[in-house]
């Protein structure tokens, strides 16, 4: 007689590699359960699905008509058995039950789940399984799968640029290719408001527009019929829309349209820079008002229960001069500006429970405590998470650490993003709130056009797909399911695809001696390029690596992709000084966050504008001790020190700046001392060129150049007590 347990162990051994080997185990996301079956059904030139209800049948058509697209593939729907075909079965069951199972074997398919969603998800996973043209097999398979997570977002912000309906249409459609449930639509923004409200029509005559710094009008705004399209086009994919209308802070657009909305009632414009602002709406009567009544057409539009309201990033200052703001504070008994937000919120939160939804904001509403009901969306680290959950509230993990989809893939490389754990060292935290899930933002402060939302989007989004599905997974292997045909797949569909771990584009300048000009150097993924203008032309030319510029002059700077735009227009100015190309020894390096365009960053003749432009190094917290060998000892005179201030971003202006000199390294002399740093004001914006003329007859070959750190942030500043930055570009010696 065999051994019943020997036979059972032969069987999980060979079935154990068959499961690896079968094409399931290459699905993204991850399926839960592969069980090999015998036998393997053949896909002809016409794929036919049985469907019998009229949900599968919705589904059915919808797969057909996307399948005729990218696959060039006719799917035939029909309603009795035929043989060789799909059946689609809804077995009843909640309507929440996300899971589905899968079955092939000789005879054809079949695909049952619970609930409708289920039945996508699986039409999705055969989406996948199905030979890319044309006829084929699929080796026989019993699958079951169901996701780790409910909640399973990407987040895409159209304040700070917008982009048409139909690319938001492709892009829901990419979330339900990678089964996400969640579109979060950040509508308004310090930058923009993109939501048309009846009641307040200055909301988009004035507030979606705004003045760019070459005089260009930018803005744009979604119509009631844009929005209904969208949340309609998103249920009938299983994805609900969760729009967020910013408040208090990141209102600047709404203010510069009602400026009775702020504290001080001064007309301001809608601003085309980045960074916090100071202006927030005053909790007063009349924004109160203000809001329910934006609030009231939003709920009318969008049927999804959680409606965010920001709560991030809310200066202080202006409710500490404020004093209806103060008045309120004493009435309601708040000790601190702190707990007059978290007043604001509760009042936002208990109006939208009233309507039956609820509200959802940043881990900000979490300070001067949690309001009632609230969902934490956390996003400055784990131990948000965790202390949204102590709190008692539901969160949503989003640390930008791990999933902010904005920051540069080699600041952020899928490997990463696929590492990414919500529940990871949570320990035993207390409390009744639940980990929902998590949510990958894109911030398009820097992200200009639809071709750059997938670049930035694409492929670390399906890593972090593969996350809130499954867990974690190991980059090599998840690379070679990538690579086994799914890139291939959304190349046909017509999606860019970015970079796994590299900048889209990288920019240098390198000095060429013998030419006597600059040298570009660029390096860039596959289909991004470089073009060029000066400041006073409108024509661009290609610009290829290695091209030669010489002399003085400001030239704008756009990567493309297909011809159109990626990242913002970089405007930078090309100057001639005696230390242009020589090398610079620096104390301690720039932080890797900001190392501008290399090691001669600060001798490249290079001026950048904007602090993220890429043509700037940054310190955190410490002096810049720099030192340029000029190479042999000459006649100078002056040296001029290129800076930046962006207080809302943290960067301050140097306290002073220190020159020395000397011809041989060993013996220095004072070069001057001059003072920069005056009053440090919220608003405080500028890039100063600070010229110290050096005494007459000085000869130099090496130049030192110390700028003292600028300090902690104020006690107003939203980083009270941090350590500031230090930014510097160009260090000319003339």
């Amino acid at each position: 007689m065999r051994d019943p347990a020997a036979v059972l162990l032969a069987a999980v051994l060979v079935a154990a590699p068959l499961a690896a080997q079968h094409p399931a185990t290459r699905i993204i996301p991850k399926i839960e359960q592969v069980s090999p079956r015998a036998g393997s059904w053949r896909i002809g030139d016409t794929l036919v699905i049985i469907a019998t209800d009229s949900l599968s049948r919705t589904e059915a058509l919808r797969f057909a008509v996307t399948q005729l697209r990218e696959a060039r593939r006719v799917v035939r729907v029909v309603g009795t058995s035929q043989p060789a075909a799909l059946r689609l079965a809804i077995q009843g069951g909640a309507a929440t039950d996300e899971s589905y199972a899968m079955y092939v074997d000789s005879i054809g398919g079949l695909i049952t789940a619970p609930s409708v969603q289920g039945i996508r998800y699986g039409l999705q996973t055969l989406r996948q399984l199905l030979p890319a043209q044309g006829s084929g097999r699929i080796e026989g398979v019993e699958l079951h799968d169901a996701p780790r997570y409910p909640w399973r977002g990407a987040m895409l912000d159209v304040g700070r640029h917008t982009f048409p309906v139909a690319d938001i249409f492709r892009w829901i459609d990419l979330l339900e290719r990678y089964k996400l449930n969640v579109f979060h639509w950040h509508l308004t923004e310090d930058q923009g408001w993109r939501i048309a409200i009846d009641k307040y029509p200055k909301l988009t005559s004035i507030g979606a527009f705004r003045t760019e710094a070459d005089s260009s009008r930018y803005g744009g705004f979604f119509t009631k019929a844009d929005v209904r399209q969208v949340v309609a086009y998103a249920a009938a994919r299983g994805i609900t829309v969760v729009p967020e209308i910013e408040m208090p802070g990141h209102a600047r657009a709404a203010i510069a349209a009602y400026p009775e909305l702020s504290c001080t009632g001064a007309p301001l414009p809608v601003p085309a820079t980045w960074g916090v602002f100071g202006d927030v709406l005053c909790p007063t009567v009349t924004t109160f008002r203000f809001l329910e009544g934006v609030l009231t057409e939003v709920l009318e539009l969008f049927p999804s229960h959680y409606i965010h309201i920001g709560g991030d990033e809310v200066p202080k200052d202006r409710w500490k001069a404020c004093t209806e703001c103060q008045a309120i504070m004493r009435r309601e008994g708040l000790k601190d500006e702190h707990e007059l937000q978290r007043w604001f919120i509760a009042l936002i939160g208990s109006w939208l429970s009233e309507r039956g939804r609820s509200l959802t904001g940043w881990d900000e509403i979490l300070d001067g405590g949690l309001p009632k009901g609230a969902t934490v969306q956390a996003w400055q680290g784990s131990d948000r998470i965790a202390a949204g959950l102590a709190a008692g509230a539901d969160v949503i993990a989003s640390p930008s650490e791990w999933v902010y989809l904005n920051r540069p893939a080699n600041e952020l490389p899928l490997a990463r993003v696929l590492q990414f754990d919500p529940s990871a060292n949570l320990g035993t935290v207390a409390g009744p709130g639940k980990l929902l899930g998590g949510e990958a933002p894109l911030w398009t402060e820097h992200v200009t056009s639809p071709a750059n939302v997938e670049l930035m989007w694409l492929p670390r989004l399906l890593g972090f797909a593969e996350t809130m599905w499954r867990g974690p997974a190991e980059i090599t292997e998840f690379q070679a399911r990538l690579d086994g045909g799914e890139l291939a797949r959304l190349a046909r569909a017509g999606y860019a695809i970015g970079p796994a771990d590299e900048d889209l584009l990288r920019i240098a300048f390198d000095w060429d001696s013998a030419a006597g000009g600059l040298r570009v150097r660029t390096t860039s993924v596959p289909g991004v390029t470089l073009a060029m203008r000066r400041a006073d032309s409108e024509t661009f030319a290609d610009v290829a690596d290695g091209a030669l510029f010489k002399g003085r002059g400001e030239w704008i700077i756009e990567g493309r992709y297909d011809g159109r735009m990626v990242r913002e227009p970089r405007r930078v100015t090309m100057v001639s000084h005696l230390a242009v190309g020589k090398p610079v020894q620096i104390a301690r390096p720039a932080d890797p966050k900001y190392p501008g365009t290399g090691h001669f960053t600060l001798t490249d003749g290079v001026q950048g504008s904007a602090f993220a432009d890429g043509f700037w190094n940054g310190w955190l917290g410490m002096d810049v001790d720099a030192t340029i060998d000029l190479g042999v000892a000459i006649p100078v005179q002056s040296v001029v020190v290129s800076m930046l201030e962006e207080v809302r971003s943290w960067i301050l202006l140097p306290k002073e700046i220190r020159v020395s000199v000397s011809e041989d390294g060993v013996r220095w002399e004072d070069g001057g001392v001059r003072s920069v740093q005056q009053e440090v004001t919220p608003d405080g914006r500028s890039r100063p060129r600070i010229t110290l003329p050096l005494p007459p007859a000085t000869r130099a070959r090496y130049i030192r150049v110390v700028a003292i750190n600028g300090g902690r942030l104020p006690r107003w500043h939203s980083g009270a007590g941090e350590a500031s930055w230090v930014f510097l570009d160009e260090i000319e010696v003339h």
